[in-house]
């Protein structure tokens, strides 16, 4: 039992482990960017057709961040982590509490940084004026009293060991963010045309309804065009309506979202409803032209017992481009349909309903709005977590340790100073070379 238990343990302790979870949790960050998440399901059908959408929807790629193996792989690397850190933060600890005050002659003359400076004159003042130097240019010394001899130790930049692990614990934060949200949050959305409002949204994959505390309304929804016809903007004026009363209202685009009780909508697409107003011009010989506007299955009398109605819509017919399935009643009896086509007026030459001949204008679209609506309560944990994060990084990069000996003998009229720094060497280097300068320049003279 306990050889499995130390299997599991070095397998959650390797570094190698952390750098496989890293990449693939990086793929799948690549993969969603790629792959808009969290769009309507007929959105993905019209992009990618039927049969690759059912593909990509059994890997649950359209919402990966709520799939079960995305979770996995947080849930992995939240314990490489833990594991990781727990076997090597002890002995920073110990490092950080217990720094080494004194090293063996033998170890100071093996580092690369090393001055030695012979001296003349009283040795205690010597280390006094050191102590008192050192703590005006560096940092004050611990002094260390000897049998050997008197050993000054300076130390910077200690705390940057903890960088590394100050950034672990900003990603257990961030990962354990991103579970709560996807264990406890939602998702979703809804499609309204103005005027509409509903408290029931659907999941991405659709196969779940969520009731909201709130009613949403869309009061209008408003859509710019560029001359090419790419949408420039798109815009939705929304109403959360609860108990009765209008709480909340305010007019949303891509990049300002209204919130309400933790509940986010966005902006995130629109799409056409179909045409419910449709221009026509009737013509005759005697009266002229006269422009009408009917409504979908509107009736239109053009004499006693004669009416029409459109009964249908296509935005592009056959190729033809907006067409019109035009009903001719004769009192409520439907005797007869034909088409007109917006683009060809003149496709049913010199035919006319009791003397009248019909033109297909335009048909005017109306547009529905497409809600994001998600709640995520982890993400405040990703915000702390992504402070964290910062203050881990600046300490790793832009801090390093280092540490200096003085060692000044008994037996011999001659300092030893040696330091050593856990990386930036060059750095470090400069660093070294001017505190001896000073100390030649004000201590020894």
């Amino acid at each position: 039992m306990d050889k499995i238990i130390d299997k599991i343990w070095r397998f959650f302790s390797s570094v190698k482990l952390a750098i496989v979870l890293i990449l693939l949790i990086v793929a799948t960050a690549i993969i969603g960017t790629v792959i808009q998440q969290g769009l309507p399901t007929e959105m993905y059908i019209q992009h990618y057709g039927e049969s690759t959408f059912n593909i990509l929807n059994s890997l649950d790629l359209f919402d990966m961040y709520h799939s079960w193996w995305f979770e996995l792989l947080l849930i992995l690397f939240i314990i490489n982590v833990v594991v990781c850190t727990w076997e090597r933060l002890p002995a920073v600890f110990k490092m950080f509490s217990n720094p080494k005050l004194k090293l063996p002659i033998e170890k100071l003359n093996a580092f690369k940084e090393k001055e030695i400076i012979e001296y003349s004159g009283n040795r205690e003042t010597i280390i006094n004026n050191l102590k008192q130097k050192l703590s005006q240019i560096y940092k004050t010394p611990i002094h260390v009293d000897a049998k050997e001899g008197d050993f000054l130790y300076l130390e910077k930049g200690r705390i940057a060991r903890f960088g590394p692990y100050i950034t672990h614990l900003s990603l257990l934060i961030i990962f354990i963010g991103v579970l709560i949200g996807s264990f406890f949050g939602f998702d979703t959305y809804v499609n309204l045309i103005p005027g509409e409002s509903s408290n029931i949204v659907q999941t991405i994959r659709g196969n779940q309804k969520i009731t909201l505390p709130f009613y949403i309304k869309c009061n209008s929804f408003n859509v710019e065009f560029y001359n090419s016809g790419i949408p420039k903007a798109y815009k939705s004026d929304l109403s959360i309506i609860s108990n009765g009363n209008v709480v909340a209202r305010k007019v949303i685009d891509v990049n300002k979202p209204l919130t309400y009780n933790g509940i986010t909508i966005y902006q995130a697409s629109y799409g056409q409803a179909g045409a419910s107003n449709f221009q026509l011009v009737l013509s005759n010989e005697h009266e002229g032209e006269n422009d009408i506007s009917l409504n979908l299955n509107q009736p239109y009398h053009i004499s006693d017992n004669t009416s029409i109605a459109i009964l249908d819509y296509a935005q592009n017919y056959q190729g033809f481009g907006p067409t019109i399935l035009v009903g001719i009643f004769k009192g409520e009896k439907l005797v007869n349909t034909s088409i007109y086509l917006q683009k060809y007026p003149d496709f049913h030459g010199a035919e006319t309903i009791d003397g009248y001949k019909i033109r297909f204008v335009k048909a005017n679209e109306s547009y529905y709005t497409g809600l994001q609506v998600a709640k995520d309560p982890g993400a405040p944990y990703v915000a702390v977590g992504a402070v964290i994060l910062v203050i881990g990084l600046l300490m790793s990069f832009f801090s390093y340790r280092r540490r200096i000996w003085i060692f000044v003998p008994v037996n011999a009229n001659a300092i030893t100073i040696a330091g050593v720094a856990d990386r930036n060497k060059y750095s470090f280097e400069g660093e070294f070379k001017d505190l001896v300068k000073e100390i030649k320049k004000e201590v020894i003279k």
